[in-house]
């Protein structure tokens, strides 16, 4: 009688997924269909401008950037180096020398450099849009990433945990473990993994990448403890200052509910001196208040590279 229980929940469970999946697509197919949604989706389309994209079978990362001189080489060369097939970057009219450096990079790796146009921050659409495109042309698995993010797989590479994927979950979810700066120029990295997520994902003609890349929009159950993420938010005063006004900047040209970006629009109100202020109570181990969305949480601690190799490196000093 316990085996035939058991079988009927197994089957009762496996029902109870369906229905959601069957849910997801028809949320997704609904929000690509709703009239304020699809024009943002038109309207990034129009702004992006690329070369021909190549196929190529297997994993992708796509990211939107600006004004990452000082990080988007260590992330490139990082995401070639955990055996990425193909990367996708599109700079979001950056003043500084991201965008050539990127060019230069795309000499050396499998990296493709488009422009974005759209000054305003429709994130979701720009990244759904990325994903799209990486799909029509070969991809298998989609890692939407940013400039500032160092992604690894727990047990091996990145791709190698993508590609193996033995629990054939669609959604893999990545821990985030956020690294800070500190004054004698050496950096610290938070025991305490950040509350969010970002995901990586099989992708579908229906899937939506959304806000922040924390979740995507598409059947399957996410699964956590595959990935994990080493984030350098912040990384000098002038770079903390100029990232809060240029967030705050792209989301008063959006038409997005005030919750969605909040910290960016609090903080954007602050003057210099407000923010120079929080800035060294950051970089001293002070308390901040909580629309400092990155902000330690747990102890800090050091690592034996700046940016390990493989995520056994970090583990050792999480545990």
């Amino acid at each position: 009688m316990s085996h035939i229980k058991h079988l009927l929940q197994q089957l009762k469970h496996r029902a109870f997924l369906a229905r959601t999946d069957v849910q997801k697509i028809h949320q997704a197919r609904r929000l690509r269909q709703d009239p304020e949604f699809a024009q943002q989706l038109q309207n990034v389309q129009e702004h992006f401008e690329l070369p021909a994209l190549p196929h190529v079978s297997g994993i992708w990362a796509v990211a939107m950037v600006k004004n990452e001189q000082d990080v988007i080489i260590d992330s490139i060369e990082h995401l070639y180096a955990q055996g990425i097939d193909q990367i996708l970057v599109v700079d979001n009219l950056s003043t500084d020398s991201t965008y050539a450096m990127l060019q230069d990079l795309s000499q050396k790796y499998p990296l493709i450099v488009g422009k974005d146009h759209e000054p305003a921050y429709y994130q979701s659409a720009k990244m759904t849009i990325l994903s799209d495109l990486a799909l029509a042309h070969g991809a298998q698995w989609v890692v939407p990433f940013d400039a500032d993010e160092f992604w690894y797989g727990t047990d091996g590479s990145l791709s190698q945990v993508l590609k193996e994927n033995s629990s054939g979950s669609r959604i893999l979810q990545a821990s985030i473990y956020n690294q800070f700066p500190q004054p004698d120029g050496t950096w610290l990295i938070d025991t305490q993994a950040h509350h969010d997520v970002k995901v990586a994902f099989k992708p579908t003609k229906h899937s939506i990448v959304q806000m922040g890349n924390h979740a995507v929009l598409r059947s399957g159950v996410p699964e956590l403890e595959k990935l994990m993420i080493i984030h350098r938010p912040w990384r000098s005063l002038e770079q903390f200052i100029r990232k809060i006004r240029q967030g705050a900047r792209s989301l008063e040209l959006t038409n997005l509910p005030q919750e969605l970006g909040y910290h960016w629009r609090v903080l954007g109100e602050s003057s210099d001196a407000e923010l120079e202020e929080l800035w060294n109570k950051l970089v001293t181990g002070q308390e901040v208040p909580e629309v400092v969305a990155w902000r330690p949480k747990g102890k800090l601690t050091t690592l034996a590279t700046k940016t390990p190799q493989s995520w056994s490196e970090v583990s050792e000093v999480l545990s």
